[in-house]
C-alpha cells in the first residue's frame, strides 16, 4: 500500500497535471463557470495561443474597457503574443452579470460580503482553471479595465500577478483609509471600504505600472466621470493619474513602504486601447527595451518618449528610443482636496450613468 502511494506521488511530480481547461493553439473561446465564486454567472473567455507556444507559455490576462469587448482586446494582443510567445486570456465581464461600473470597475465589492465573489477574485479562479504549471501571470487593462486592475491591487493584494499594467483609467480609489483626513469615501478612497491600511501596505509592494497617454487630456470626454469626487482628482485622465501617483508616492513614504509602482507616460497617444496594449507588451516582455541611464544623461534626451517615475525616479530608454523620466514624488497630501460626502453614487438615482464612466 505504501509502495503504491509512493509511486503515485513520484508520478505526480514527474508528470504534473495539466490545466483544467487547456488553451488550444489559435483563437478560441470557452465559457468559464466559477465554482469558487459566482457559479451562477457564466463567463465567456476569449483566448489566443501562438502556434509556437505550448500550454506552459506565460499567461497574459487582458481586461477590456467600458464596452466589455473582450474579443476585440484579445485581438489587440494577437501579434504581440506571437512576438513574445505568450498566451492571451481575455475574460468578458458581461453587463448582465456585472452591471455598471459598480459591478466591473469597482469589482462588485460593495454588494458581496464574500471576497471570493468579488470580480477581482474571478481572475484568480480563472487562472487556476487555465494554468498548466504556471505559478503567476501578468495582467493588463485599459480604461474601465484599468480601473478594475487599480482596485484589484488594493482589494486583492494577495493576487498572483507578477506584474500589472493599468492604462488610462478615468478615475481612482485614492490610497487613503483614515476618516480623519477628510477624504472622499469609497469608491473615491479607501475610507469606508472593505480593506484598509494592511492591504494598502501589501499592495504598494507589488509591481504595478500606471500608464497614461499624454494626449488623453480631454476634460469634456463624454465617457469621463464628472462626479464631484472624480473632479477633485483632476480635470482629465492625465491630470487624475498624475495626482493619484503623487498621493501613492506620499503614502508609501509615510508608511515606510518600498514602493514598487511606476508611472509611465506615453507620448502622442490618447485613449487608444490598441496602442497602449503595444506599449504595455513591450514594457512587460521586451527585456532589452528598457535601459536605465544616469540623470545627467536623461536630462539631454528627447521629451517625445515615455517618461517613467517611481518613488526613486529612474531614467530609462524605451524600445530603443531615448526617454526622459519625470518625478511625480510629492510630500503634499491629497486628502486636503476631498469632501466628506458619504453617499455611494451607484446607490443613487444617477446609478445608470456609471455604465459610461471609464
Amino acid at each position: 500500500m505504501l509502495k503504491a502511494w509512493g509511486i503515485a506521488i513520484l508520478c505526480a511530480i514527474a508528470f504534473p497535471a495539466g490545466a483544467a481547461t487547456p488553451i488550444p493553439a489559435g483563437k478560441w473561446s470557452f465559457v468559464f463557470t466559477d465554482a469558487k465564486g459566482h457559479a451562477d454567472r457564466p463567463m465567456r473567455v476569449y483566448t489566443y495561443r501562438p502556434r509556437a507556444c505550448d500550454s506552459t507559455c506565460p499567461l497574459q490576462f487582458v481586461m477590456s474597457g467600458v464596452k466589455r469587448n473582450a474579443a476585440e482586446y484579445r485581438d489587440y494582443w494577437e501579434l504581440l503574443a506571437d512576438r513574445y510567445r505568450i498566451i492571451i486570456i481575455a475574460p468578458e465581464f458581461a453587463q448582465r452579470h456585472w452591471p455598471r461600473a459598480a459591478g466591473y470597475n469597482l469589482g462588485d465589492v460593495e454588494r458581496q460580503d464574500d471576497r471570493e465573489k468579488w470580480a477581482f477574485s474571478a481572475i484568480e479562479h480563472l487562472f487556476d482553471e487555465v494554468r498548466d504549471g504556471q505559478t503567476d501571470y501578468r495582467i493588463f487593462g485599459h480604461s474601465a479595465g484599468a480601473q478594475f486592475i487599480q482596485r484589484m491591487m488594493l482589494f486583492r493584494p494577495d493576487h498572483r500577478a507578477a506584474a500589472a499594467v493599468a492604462a488610462n483609467p478615468g478615475w481612482y480609489t485614492m490610497p487613503e483609509w483614515r476618516s480623519d483626513r477628510k477624504a472622499e469615501p469609497f469608491p473615491y478612497s479607501l475610507v469606508g471600504a472593505r480593506v484598509g491600511e494592511k492591504e494598502l501596505r501589501r499592495a504598494l509592494e507589488r509591481r504595478f505600472v500606471l500608464m497614461l497617454g499624454e494626449k488623453d487630456d480631454d476634460p469634456d470626454d463624454e465617457n469621463l466621470n464628472k462626479s464631484d469626487g472624480a473632479r477633485k482628482q483632476g480635470a482629465t485622465r492625465v491630470e487624475r493619474g498624475e495626482n493619484f501617483f503623487k498621493a501613492v508616492t506620499a503614502t508609501a513614504s509615510e508608511l515606510g513602504v518600498k514602493l514598487a509602482w511606476e508611472l509611465v507616460e506615453i507620448p502622442q497617444t490618447a485613449h487608444d486601447g490598441a496602442a497602449m496594449s503595444r506599449y504595455a507588451a513591450d514594457l512587460l516582455y521586451g527585456k532589452k527595451s528598457w535601459r536605465c541611464r544616469s540623470r545627467a544623461f536623461a536630462a539631454s534626451l528627447s521629451p517625445r518618449c515615455p517618461r517613467i517615475s517611481t518613488s526613486r525616479p529612474r531614467r530609462c530608454r524605451f524600445s530603443s528610443t531615448p526617454s526622459r523620466a519625470r518625478s511625480t514624488s510629492s510630500s503634499t497630501s491629497f486628502a486636503g482636496t476631498r469632501s466628506t460626502s458619504s453617499t455611494f453614487p451607484w446607490r443613487s438615482s444617477r446609478a445608470s450613468t456609471w455604465s459610461t464612466w471609464r
